[in-house]
C-alpha cells in the first residue's frame, strides 16, 4: 500500500484543521422530490413552493407539468454536487454506478483524441446522449462527432438528470441507452465562490470558481466561471502495475524494444546492448505513459432571462470552455533497422565478426526523453436562445435556436522513419545514426524528429426549433396533454492537417429535419380514483428524423405508470431508438496500406485459405458513405415505493432489456473470422483485377508506401466502417434511501447500483455469440451512502464497489479466462458551516478523502496487471472553502 509523503501529510493536517462539512443528501434521488429552478426551455412539473414561481424540470418528456411516464429518473442534486467535490462534470458523474466511468478518474478516450462521455450499463459511449438544459451539445473530439459532456462550472450546476431508458422518440439520435441532462442554475442572488486543493501520491489538483447573479423579479442574469488544473500520473508512478505474468501461467509482456538496443544477426542469437553479450533487453514500455494526463481548463457560463410581458419570456444561455491536455505518450519503437560496418558507430557483438545487424531500439536518446508530449487544446461553445409565448388555453409555444462550435488543435510528435533509415546507412559521423548512445549529429536528430502529426478540427451545429404544448382536453383522470414540435439541424465538420507527411483535408456536412409528438393520457387520476388505483397514466411519443446523408428513421415509444395505492407505483416502457452514423463514420478519409506477403501477420491480414502461400495485400481503412443508423429496441419495467408506514424511506427497482443492432465498427483485428464469416464476404477481394487494384490506390490516401511499379496484389481487404455488431443486455437498476430526523440532527443513508443479468455480443449477425461478462465488463456496481448531520457539522461515508471482472489473457499456448477480484473504495466527507452571526457568515469549510484505504486495484495477468476499470489517483485528500455574499 502506498503512503502519503511526510511533507504532504503535514500539509493535509494543517489544512484539515480548517476543514468542515457541507449538507449532504443521498447521491441519487428521484427528480420528483427535488425543487428546481425556472427552466422554460425544458419540461416542467408545476409544484412550486408557497409564494414561489419556481417549477420542477424533468428530463424525458416534451410536455410541461408531467414526469417521464414509465421510465426511471436518476438525479444528482446541487447538494450532491457540493458534497462530492468534483472538479468537472465527468468527475461528478463518475459517482453514478450505472455509468461506465463509475469510480474512475475520467479522461478523454483513445489516448486524447476521443471524448469524455461514458456509456450507460456497459454500452458504447455514443449510445448515450448528453444535453444541457434539454438541448444538444457539440463534440470537441478529433475522431468523433457525437455530443460530449459540457464542462460546466461547478457552482453553476443545478442538478443532473439521467433517464436510463431509450429516448430517441423525444430527443432523436444517440438516445439509445439513455439521456444525461445537465441543468444549470437560472436564479442566483449575490456572489458565491469556491476553492479546492487536493493531492495524492505524485499528483495534485486545484479548482476555483465563482458565480454571480441578479434576480429582479421579471428577469435574472447569472455569470459563472471556473478554473481547473491537475498534474499527471504515469504508469511508473504506480508500483502495483506489472507486465510479467508467467507466475500466473501467462506470458511476459515487457517490451524488447528499449533504450538499449537488441541486435539480431538472424543466426539464432539476440545480443543486448551495451555489452552486446547474448541476451535480450526488456523494459516497461508503458511506464512513461500517462494513466491520467496533465490538464488545464477554463469554463464560463452566461444565463439570461427576461419577461417581456405576462405572456412572453426571452432567454439565452452560453457555455464556453477551453481545455488543454498534455498527454505523455509512448515513443514509437524502431525495429529491424539495418546498420552495417560502414556506419562509424557500428559495433559487432564480440566474437561474431559480423559486418551488419538489425537493431531494435526505442529512440529515447534521440528524443532526449522517454516519451513524447502530445497536446490537445479543445475550445467549445454551446449557445442557445429562445422565446416562450403563453397561448390561450394554457398552451405554450417555444421557439429557439442554437449555435454550437468547437475547435481541437492536436500536436503529436513523431519519428521520420525515412530519415532514420537514411541515418542508419550514414557513413560519416555527421550523417550516421548512433544506435548505442548520444553521438548522433544534432542536424541528423532534428531531421529524424521532424515528423509531427498536426490537426485542426472544427465542428459546428446550428439548430432551429419550435414546440407547442398544453392541455388538449379535460378527462376524468386529469388533463389530456399534447406536445408537437419540429427541428432543423445542420452539422459540419472540417479537418486540416497532416500525418506522416500526408495531408487529408475533410469537409463534411449534413442537414437533419425532424418532427415529433407526444401525448400524455391520465386514464385514472384525481377525478376517478378508486378500486383500480390512485393513478394510471399513459404516454405515447414518436419522432421522425430525415438525414440528408443516409435517409430517414422513425422511432416510437410508449410508457405506462400505475399507482394502485398511495406510495406504490408500477411503471413500464417500450420503444425504439437509434444512433445516426457520425459525420466521420460516413466521410472520414479512406486510407490504404500495403502489406507485402511476408508481413501479413504484422498487419493481421493472414488469409487462412492461402496456407503458406500468402500474398501481397492492400488494406483499406476509413469512413463508409453506405452506413445505416444503429437501431435499438428497449423495454423496461419497475416499481417505486414510498411506504406510508415508513416516512423517509424510498425504494425503486427497474428491470431493463436492450437489443442493439447494426452497431457500427471496423472489421479489423478479427483474424481468421474476417475470411470465414459470411457477413464479411464482400470485404475480402481475392485476386482482384487491375481496375480494382487501381481504385484501391488512386481513390484513397496511401499511407507509408509508394510504388514505382504496382506489384502483384493478391488480396484487397476492405476494413472500412460497417453496420456489423449486435449487442443484447438486460439487468436491474436499484435505489434504496432512508432519511430520519433524530434528537441531535439527521441520519441518512442509501444504496444505489446496477446488476447486469446478461450481456451478449456478436461481431456480426452471423458470427458466434460471445459473453461480454467474460470480456471485462463488471456484472455489478453500487455505491452506498451513510451520514449524519448535527447542527452545522455533517459527516458522510461513501462506499464504491465494482464486482470482479472476468476476461481472457494470453498464455504460452493460447488464452485462458481469469476471474479478478472486486474493487471497493471508501470515501469520506466532513464539513462545517460557520455561524451566521460571525464575520465569516455564508462560509463553508470542507475536507474530502477519496479512497481512504488507498486500495490496490485487483490483479489481472494482462495489460498493466489490473483487472477492470479503476482510479489511478489512489488516496486523495482535499480541503475546500465555499463562501456566499
Amino acid at each position: 500500500m502506498r503512503s502519503i509523503s511526510t511533507r504532504r501529510r503535514a500539509r493535509l493536517l494543517r489544512h484539515s484543521a480548517l476543514a468542515a462539512t457541507m449538507l449532504i443528501l443521498p447521491v441519487t434521488a428521484h427528480a420528483q422530490t427535488d425543487p428546481g429552478e425556472d427552466q422554460p426551455e425544458s419540461t416542467e412539473i408545476e409544484a412550486p413552493a408557497a409564494g414561489s414561481e419556481d417549477v420542477i424540470v424533468v428530463t424525458g418528456t416534451s410536455i410541461r407539468g408531467v414526469p417521464p411516464t414509465g421510465s426511471d429518473l436518476i438525479t444528482v442534486t446541487r447538494e450532491d454536487v457540493k458534497q462530492i467535490g468534483a472538479a468537472s462534470t465527468p468527475e461528478l458523474l463518475a459517482t453514478v454506478p450505472q455509468l461506465n466511468s463509475f469510480n474512475t478518474a475520467p479522461r478523454v478516450s483513445n489516448g486524447g483524441v476521443g471524448s469524455f462521455a461514458p456509456g450507460l450499463r456497459g454500452l458504447p459511449t455514443a449510445a448515450t446522449l448528453p444535453l444541457m438544459n434539454g438541448h444538444r451539445l457539440i463534440s470537441g473530439s478529433v475522431q468523433q462527432t457525437n455530443p460530449d459532456y459540457p464542462l460546466i462550472p461547478e457552482l453553476a450546476v443545478e442538478r443532473v438528470e439521467i433517464v436510463a431508458d431509450g429516448a430517441s422518440a423525444i430527443y432523436g439520435s444517440e438516445a439509445v441507452a439513455g439521456v444525461i441532462n445537465f441543468i444549470t442554475r437560472k436564479r442566483v442572488s449575490g456572489l458565491e465562490t469556491n476553492f479546492r486543493y487536493g493531492f495524492a501520491d505524485d499528483y495534485d489538483a486545484l479548482n476555483a470558481g465563482a458565480i454571480f447573479g441578479q434576480d429582479w423579479g421579471t428577469g435574472s442574469v447569472v455569470l459563472a466561471y471556473q478554473y481547473q488544473q491537475n498534474s499527471n500520473i504515469t504508469g511508473a508512478d504506480r508500483d502495483y502495475r506489472s507486465l510479467d505474468f508467467r507466475s500466473e501461467g501467462g506470458i511476459d509482456t515487457r517490451s524488447a524494444v528499449c533504450p538499449d538496443a537488441n541486435v539480431n544477426l538472424f543466426a539464432g542469437t539476440i545480443y543486448a546492448a551495451p555489452s552486446l553479450e547474448p541476451g535480450v533487453n526488456t523494459c516497461d514500455a508503458r511506464g512513461p505513459v500517462d494513466l491520467l494526463p496533465e490538464s488545464r481548463a477554463h469554463s464560463g457560463l452566461i444565463s439570461v432571462r427576461q419577461d417581456l410581458s405576462d405572456r412572453i419570456t426571452v432567454w439565452g444561455d452560453v457555455l464556453y470552455s477551453d481545455r488543454k491536455d498534455t498527454v505523455q505518450a509512448a515513443l514509437p519503437g524502431q525495429t529491424f533497422v539495418l546498420i552495417t560496418a560502414a556506419n562509424p558507430y557500428f559495433r559487432a557483438p564480440p566474437g561474431t565478426g559480423s559486418v551488419f545487424g538489425y537493431f531494435d531500439f526505442r529512440p529515447d536518446r534521440l528524443v532526449g526523453d522517454d516519451h513524447f508530449d502530445q497536446t490537445y487544446r479543445v475550445r467549445t461553445g454551446n449557445a442557445t436562445a429562445g422565446i416562450d409565448i403563453d397561448l390561450p388555453g394554457d398552451f405554450q409555444a417555444s421557439v429557439y435556436g442554437s449555435y454550437n462550435w468547437s475547435r481541437n488543435d492536436t500536436l503529436q510528435p513523431g519519428i521520420d522513419t525515412t530519415a532514420l533509415t537514411t541515418a542508419a546507412a550514414g557513413t560519416t559521423p555527421s550523417t550516421a545514426l548512433d544506435p548505442f548512445g548520444y553521438e548522433t549529429d544534432p542536424a541528423v536528430v532534428a531531421a529524424i524528429l521532424d515528423n509531427p502529426t498536426t490537426f485542426t478540427n472544427r465542428q459546428r451545429t446550428r439548430i432551429g426549433a419550435v414546440k407547442v404544448d398544453g392541455p388538449l382536453a379535460q378527462l376524468p383522470g386529469g388533463d389530456l396533454k399534447i406536445a408537437v414540435g419540429a427541428e432543423y439541424r445542420r452539422e459540419t465538420y472540417m479537418q486540416r492537417g497532416q500525418s506522416g507527411g500526408v495531408g487529408f483535408p475533410e469537409d463534411l456536412a449534413r442537414n437533419v429535419q425532424s418532427v415529433y409528438g407526444e401525448l400524455f393520457i391520465p386514464i385514472i387520476g384525481y377525478g376517478n380514483a378508486g378500486a383500480f388505483g390512485q393513478s394510471l397514466t399513459l404516454s405515447l411519443s414518436g419522432r421522425y428524423d430525415h438525414y440528408s446523408d443516409f435517409g430517414s428513421t422513425t422511432n416510437p415509444k410508449i410508457g405506462l405508470t400505475w399507482e394502485p395505492l398511495d406510495g406504490v407505483a408500477f411503471r413500464g416502457s417500450y420503444g425504439h431508438s437509434f444512433r445516426a452514423p457520425g459525420l466521420r463514420d460516413l466521410g472520414s478519409t479512406v486510407g490504404s496500406y500495403y502489406s507485402a506477403a511476408a508481413l501479413v501477420d504484422a498487419f493481421g491480414a493472414r488469409d487462412p485459405a492461402r496456407g503458406a502461400a500468402q500474398v501481397n495485400t492492400i488494406l483499406l481503412y476509413g469512413g463508409n458513405a453506405d452506413l445505416e443508423p444503429e437501431t435499438a429496441r428497449t423495454w423496461s419495467a419497475g416499481v417505486d415505493l414510498r411506504p406510508l408506514f415508513a416516512p423517509g424511506l424510498t425504494a425503486s427497482v427497474t428491470y431493463y432489456d436492450i437489443k442493439y443492432d447494426d452497431v457500427i465498427g471496423a472489421p479489423s483485428g478479427l483474424g481468421s473470422l474476417l475470411f470465414s464469416d459470411p457477413t464479411f464476404a464482400t470485404r475480402v477481394i481475392r485476386d482482384p483485377g487491375a481496375a480494382q487494384v487501381s481504385d484501391a490506390i488512386t481513390n484513397t490516401v496511401p499511407f507509408y508506401f509508394t510504388f514505382d511499379a504496382v506489384p502483384q496484389i493478391g488480396n484487397i481487404l476492405d476494413l472500412r466502417q460497417g453496420n456489423f455488431g449486435v449487442r443484447k443486455t438486460s439487468g436491474i437498476d436499484f435505489d434504496l434511501r432512508y432519511r430520519r430526523e433524530v434528537g441531535f440532527g439527521t441520519l441518512f443513508g442509501g444504496v444505489a447500483g446496477n446488476y447486469i443479468l446478461d450481456y451478449s455480443n456478436r461481431l456480426s449477425p452471423t458470427s458466434p455469440e460471445s459473453n461480454s461478462l467474460e470480456a471485462g465488463i463488471p456484472r455489478a456496481t453500487l455505491r452506498t451512502t451513510l451520514g449524519i448531520t448535527a447542527g452545522p457539522v455533517t459527516f458522510v461515508n461513501f462506499v464504491n464497489h465494482r464486482s470482479g471482472v472476468t476476461a481472457s489473457y494470453a498464455t504460452p499456448t493460447g488464452s485462458a479466462l481469469y476471474e479478478a477480484k472486486g474493487y471497493t473504495t471508501v470515501d469520506l466527507r466532513l464539513s462545517l458551516t460557520l455561524p451566521q452571526e460571525s464575520c465569516l457568515e455564508g462560509t463553508e469549510l470542507g475536507l474530502q478523502i477519496n479512497d481512504l484505504f488507498d486500495v490496490t486495484p485487483p490483479y489481472f495477468p494482462g495489460t498493466d496487471g489490473i483487472g477492470g476499470a479503476y482510479n489511478p489517483i489512489g488516496r486523495y485528500a482535499a480541503v475546500s472553502l465555499r463562501t456566499a455574499f
